[in-house]
């Protein structure tokens, strides 16, 4: 009895040791990109979810500015619609927003494109170890991977010597106080690209997972919204976005197609690099817009003043100051 006992004790220990070194050898980029939407009890009334197009185009901080509407960026790099429907389904865990914005610039991606398997991290490494967050990793990476995104350690053990140095490279622009929003700062012209309304008419790696998401936020009560965030991207890449509208139109779901909005963009001063990620101007500019769309659709709350948001007043201060630093000077717009 006293073996098994003492076996225990060590598994225990030996398990209790592992998990701390995983929480202590992981990167920042997870927590100051995700910290707060796991830490937050209020609750979102909007969630943006996909690709880098998001993470660079869409900020909460200015939604809450300008709207009163508390939302959160889910947004993150090279991310297929397979990965956005388990990101959907972890984060509905914590929170259950009015309306969810899924970004479909990847609908053409396959969830094995195993070049985008490092981005993965970004959001699962901040997601605690669940029944859920096995599915989400058996379901979308190889088998030789799970280890590596179930206990992140076993892929970060080579970071003491970077932790005890100090010097952290940062993944992500990303801080706290952004609710999930980045700021990439730069101006770049990219290469100009020719705007074709012809759509891809057939079935695409990712129209399945747009079904099922719009199913999954019915069934919670949420309503869906798919979203293009204009791009410099080949007529190929237009075309798989522009046949959302098909899918869109079979399941009753608004489709924004950001692409068709003349002049919201201006491609020679809103973007931070060649591939027209948007910098803070394009990022505003976007916001705006989804946040006027947003407002004269939904009957969504001004919880600016209301009792239990003052941290959202407080981020805000954050953001503004952080923002005019970084940003001000350069900035084009009228009112930033």
């Amino acid at each position: 009895m006293k073996r098994k006992v003492g076996i225990a004790l060590w598994a225990a220990a030996l398990a209790i040791c592992l998990l701390l070194a995983d929480q202590v050898t992981r990167r920042d980029d997870s927590e100051r990109k995700y910290g707060a939407f796991f830490s937050d009890e209020q609750g979102f009334d909007v969630l943006f979810l996909g690709t880098s197009r998001v993470l660079d185009g869409i900020s909460p901080m200015e939604l809450w500015r300008d709207y009163g509407i508390t939302s959160y960026n889910m947004g993150n790099s090279s991310e297929c619609l397979d990965v956005t429907e388990w990101v959907l389904r972890l984060a509905l865990e914590e929170h259950t927003p009015k309306v969810a914005v899924i970004d479909v610039y990847y609908i053409g991606r396959r969830v094995d494109d195993a070049w985008t398997y490092t981005y993965r991290h970004l959001f699962l490494d901040a997601v605690p170890l669940s029944p859920l967050k096995f599915k989400a990793v058996s379901a979308t990476l190889p088998r030789s991977s799970y280890l590596e995104f179930l206990m992140p350690f076993s892929l970060y053990h080579g970071r003491w010597e970077e932790i005890l140095s100090g010097k952290t490279e940062r993944l992500i622009d990303c801080e706290p106080f952004m609710m999930g929003g980045e700021l990439r700062i730069g101006r770049t012209i990219p290469e100009a690209f020719e705007r074709t309304a012809d759509m891809n008419e057939q079935e695409l790696p990712g129209t399945q997972a747009l079904r099922r998401i719009a199913a999954l936020c019915r069934e919670r009560g949420i309503e869906p919204v798919f979203m293009a965030i204009p791009a410099p991207i080949s007529r190929q890449e237009q075309m798989d976005v522009n046949g959302v509208v098909l899918v869109a139109q079979e399941l009753g779901v608004p489709f924004v197609n950001l692409f068709d909005v003349e002049g919201l963009v201006d491609f020679e001063t809103d973007c931070y690099d060649e591939v027209g990620h948007m910098n803070p101007d394009g990022a505003s500019k976007i916001t705006a817009y989804m946040g006027d769309w947003l407002v004269g659709r939904y009957a969504l709350e001004d919880r600016r003043g209301t009792p239990g948001c003052a941290a959202w007043d407080e981020r805000l201060a954050q953001y503004e100051a952080f923002r005019s630093e970084q940003w001000g000077e350069m900035t084009l717009l009228q009112n930033p």
